[in-house]
């Protein structure tokens, strides 16, 4: 679901109903103790108690006492649900406990990652769009915000509010004192389209009568390396909606071809990325959450994390290393599945050129795993189908059945374009890498 904040002067505020995150409980009640390590080392999660009758208590572990949370529940039996890493890199962990008045249970959660995309493949992952309560329409703290993008098992974190960087003192101090790489944004939020602009110095401001080359200009001036264009296939302010008129610029980096749950929006995103990419303009395809409020979690509402876009950085992670590798194309963007996608025998990756003679083959190979999501599923997810992509048309269909596979291709194209992969798994998530250009001679 979109937000849209357009704020040029005053907000007149007619009512405010204060929701504490904690529940309102009006009968005796008992307290769980939750300590989550993953690896062996105390680790971020988001915890769900969920009682009989389906209603949920939602929590998250400390943000200064690593891994430490702390419940008061009304007696009663739940199931207890642990989560980090929003179903990417670790299964959820669930048990069933039972609340009794006056006590105390502690309930230890020893939680092992499956994969490591950063350790087995170098790619390190961001959720692009993400705010706090700096913007209008959220309900994040500023703080917190970092804390639920590690619980989600981001290597980087981000912060990107309406019309303002209002948050980003605090936000990166709290992920410098929790030792994470950060990236402060500004979604420029207009009525003619939304873009997040990073990394940022300085805010860009919003003036009637400013075009998008205004606001590029602006955002360039205030140290942008990156400008993204935020859920562009969207009606009312979906940027593209511009296309073909004088006001389009094009001096913009980024699609958001995956912004909070799939919709027609992202779905036509990805039709006009693909146009731009035959006309050799070399955007970055990113996913990212648009995720304004860190304790809703009702059905197709956006969630920190879900999706995101990996990027592959050599050597030891830094935020400066990362944006050069995004910038370059090295990236895919997922609901789930991860991907590793390389041409020539691991020679080239996504954002590489790859140059053939006429009657030259290039190969294609790509990795795929997916993980399980839901706590309760004893059979892995798996992998349906993937796709390999050139110049927009598929070139190859593979059926697929089990949680990890490899794909292999060989092709000889006789004139410029790309290759990309996408996957789809058997609940839908999907993922899109990056192209592969090649240069026929």
């Amino acid at each position: 679901m979109r937000r849209f904040v357009f704020v040029v002067a005053i907000c007149t505020v007619l009512g405010v109903l204060v929701m504490s995150s904690a529940p309102v409980l009006t009968q005796p009640t008992g307290q769980v103790i939750v300590k989550v390590t993953l690896d062996g080392q105390p680790a971020d999660a988001l915890i769900f108690a969920i009682d009989r009758f389906g209603k949920t208590f939602i929590t998250y572990t400390d943000l200064k006492e690593i891994g430490l949370a702390r419940l008061t529940l009304p007696q009663e039996r739940y199931t207890l649900i642990v989560d980090h890493g929003a179903g990417f890199t670790t299964k959820p962990f669930a048990q069933e406990i039972t609340v009794q008045v006056g006590k105390s249970l502690e309930v230890r959660v020893a939680l092992q990652r499956a994969f490591s995309p950063a350790k087995s493949w170098g790619y390190y992952s961001a959720d692009l769009h993400a705010h706090s309560s700096a913007s209008l329409d959220a309900r994040t703290p500023i703080d917190q915000l970092v804390l639920v993008q590690l619980a989600a098992d981001l290597d980087l974190v981000f912060i990107s509010d309406h019309e303002t960087i209002a948050g980003h003192e605090l936000f990166a101090k709290t992920a410098q004192a929790r030792g994470v790489p950060a990236i402060l944004s500004e979604e420029i939020t207009t009525p003619i389209g939304h873009w997040n602009a990073y990394p940022l110095t300085c805010a860009v401001t919003y003036a009637p009568g400013k075009t998008p080359k205004d606001y590029f200009a602006q955002a360039r001036a205030c140290g942008a390396q990156i400008i993204q264009a935020n859920h562009p296939g969207s009606a009312g302010d979906g940027y593209f909606a511009l296309l073909g008129t004088e006001a389009f610029d094009y001096d913009f980096d980024a699609v958001e071809i995956f912004n909070g749950e799939f919709d027609r929006g992202d779905a036509s995103a990805i039709e006009q990325l693909f146009k731009f990419w035959n006309e050799g303009r070399r955007y970055i395809a990113v996913g990212a959450s648009d995720d304004h409020d860190w304790m809703d979690f009702r059905p197709g509402q956006e969630r920190y994390g879900r999706p995101r876009t990996y990027v592959r950085v050599e050597g030891e992670l830094t935020t400066e290393k990362w944006l050069a590798a995004l910038k370059a194309g090295r990236a895919f963007a997922t609901y789930g599945p991860l991907v590793h996608f390389t041409a020539q025998d691991g020679k080239a990756l996504p954002g590489d050129t790859v140059t053939l003679a006429r009657g030259q083959e290039i190969s294609l190979k790509a990795e795929l795993l997916v993980l399980p999501r839901d706590p309760a599923q004893e059979e892995p997810r798996i992998l349906q189908t993937a796709e390999i992509i050139r110049n927009g048309k598929v070139l190859r269909r593979f059926a697929l059945s089990e949680d990890r596979a490899v794909i292999t291709l060989t092709d000889r194209p006789t004139e410029k374009g790309w290759y990309i992969v996408r996957v789809v798994a058997d609940d839908g998530d999907q993922a899109y890498t990056n192209p592969i250009w090649v240069e026929v001679r």
